[in-house]
């Protein structure tokens, strides 16, 4: 989760325009705001607020099919990184 959660962070990094350490810097707080409670609720909020404070437009459906679409590319990543 922690790796589908960095993902996130940097697409969503992308869309607010931030790259390089500044990109790898805001995926890393979504990844630390997975620690808030069990479940994708915390992550989804941080983006979604993230998004709204930027002025970013995508809808809470976009961004909860993006965490799924993405959590079997983590998946994959882990298992290729393991080996």
């Amino acid at each position: 989760m922690a790796r589908r959660n960095k993902l996130l962070g940097l697409w969503a990094a992308d869309l607010m325009g931030l790259t390089g350490s500044d990109a790898e810097a805001y995926a890393k707080t979504v990844v630390l705001s997975d620690l808030e409670e069990p479940g994708d609720e915390d992550v989804f909020r941080k983006v979604r607020h993230d998004f709204d404070t930027a002025g970013i437009d995508r809808t809470d459906t976009r961004i909860r099919e993006q965490m799924a679409e993405l959590l079997p590319v983590a998946r994959e990543q882990v298992l290729k990184d393991s080996k």
